[in-house]
């Protein structure tokens, strides 16, 4: 069901900041409170926890480079020491198919005054990328990052071109893709470093895929996330184009995982955070929608939260934090690819066999996704792009009114902890046993 009231009790929120940082936002608390802010290679600082900015600035590294990139990642590190990765790209007359995308990682030892050279972390060779705002600092020091690789021809033959996935606004097409089409294949794994970043190793255990069967169902993990849940024990997110948010558990502080598996939570093909709370609690955040939602367009239309109180087996308290619809909670489907009904290939290419009861014209269309999760101990900064389209009299102008000449492209939410409970002041459920709890009889 649509909705005019595009999150859960906004009354409730502390400060909502538009911005134009899309998605490449994160966070760092330093020794002095507080909070320092990046996307890309722009910096700002709230001397009030997330009420208000500072103008932005940027940071140069001993080199004179600029520090940051694309899926910045800040991360306290000891004393007064913070981190920084981001993706390196090609450099310019470099050959792609011998040197990929990889990550790189600054130090800083006073807070972000100044800037150590980088470090590379992930070694050249295969296009490696990183989810923003995902560096995890766990219980015993170890710097957690997860990260991804792409495999496969970005393009095929003009026959084997993806479709475009879309629909009709105000008459307009415009673009609802969420790469439904990809040809590449990515899998996940995890890089950590337990000498505060100056050097690095990756998991022992290889990469992270999906394997439904062991004969023939494979599918693609990619722009995970990690947070710990007890000492040594971490959880990770990934996002694939199953339906649902898929998830992984390390007991040895991110050295191996279990194969991923599905969490009860629907999802777009669409990244998600996942973060412990103060509480002990966990809190996710993702683009939470139904397949029916997917099919007619609608995905990436709905940012959800909700809180697991025994260690992400039981979802609670679903919010929607920016959204279209009505519904805060979807019942997951059965696992399966769900893509956009309305889809088209190129001009010359037969026009494909469609549902026609998932193909919708509509008045208003927006997409918000790719959000940025920091916690506090009495609130949670979110972090998300907003686009909009606007009638305009072209196509073209539709488009960039969304992307390039919108007045802000991404909401930054500071909410009250109490909001992620459902207004209520966070609590154990007593009905349910801690994921160490010795099991009920």
């Amino acid at each position: 069901m649509m909705s005019n009231i595009p999150m859960t009790r906004p009354e409730e929120v502390l400060a909502v900041h538009q911005t134009n940082y899309f998605h490449s936002s994160t966070f760092v608390e330093l020794i002095d409170q507080r909070i320092l802010h990046a996307a890309g290679t722009t910096f700002s600082i709230s001397d009030d926890r997330g009420l208000s900015w500072s103008k932005p600035f940027s940071c140069e590294d001993a080199d004179g480079n600029s520090v940051g990139g694309s899926g910045t990642s800040l991360v306290k590190l000891s004393e007064n020491g913070i981190g920084l990765a981001a993706i390196q790209k090609p450099s310019e007359g470099s050959s792609k198919t011998r040197r990929g995308s990889c990550i790189v990682f600054w130090r800083s030892e006073d807070s972000g005054e100044t800037w150590e050279s980088p470090v590379t972390v992930t070694p050249s060779g295969l296009n490696t990328y990183s989810y923003q705002d995902v560096l995890l600092r766990t219980s015993s020091g170890r710097i957690i990052l997860p990260v991804y690789i792409s495999l496969g021809q970005a393009a095929g033959l003009r026959d084997l071109k993806p479709p475009a996935s879309g629909k009709l606004v105000n008459g307009h097409w415009v673009s609802t893709a969420a790469h439904f089409f990809d040809p590449h294949f990515s899998a996940s794994y995890v890089c950590y470093s337990d000498d505060d970043g100056r050097t690095w190793q990756r998991n022992q255990d290889g990469e992270l895929i999906i394997l439904l069967d062991w004969s023939a169902t494979y599918s693609y993990t990619n722009e995970p996330t990690v947070t710990e849940v007890e000492p040594g024990r971490l959880l990770m997110f990934m996002r694939n184009g199953l339906g649902r948010i898929f998830q992984a558990w390390s007991e040895d502080n991110g050295q191996t995982w279990t194969r991923p598996q599905p969490t009860s939570l629907a999802s777009s093909t669409a990244p998600a955070q996942i973060r412990t709370l103060p509480t002990g609690h966990l809190l996710a955040v993702w683009n939470q929608e139904s397949p029916e939602e997917i099919q007619r367009g609608y995905n990436r239309t709905r940012i959800s939260s909700a809180i697991s109180r025994n260690g992400g087996s039981v979802w609670e308290f679903f919010q929607n934090v920016e959204s279209m619809h009505e519904e805060t909670r979807i019942e997951p489907a059965p696992i399966q690819p769900v893509r956009p009904a309305e889809f088209h290939f190129d001009p010359g290419i037969p026009a494909p066999e469609r549902q026609r009861e998932h193909i919708m014209s509509v008045e208003f269309h927006g997409r918000w996704s790719y959000p940025s999760v920091f916690v506090m101990a009495d609130r949670v900064l979110i972090a998300h792009t907003y686009s909009v389209y606007e009638e305009h009299p072209t196509r073209a102008e539709l488009i960039l009114s969304s992307r390039k000449e919108a007045r802000f492209n991404q909401k930054l939410k500071v909410l009250p902890l109490n909001w992620f409970y459902g207004g209520k002041e966070p609590a154990d459920n007593p009905f349910l046993p801690r994921a160490n709890d010795p099991a009920t009889p």
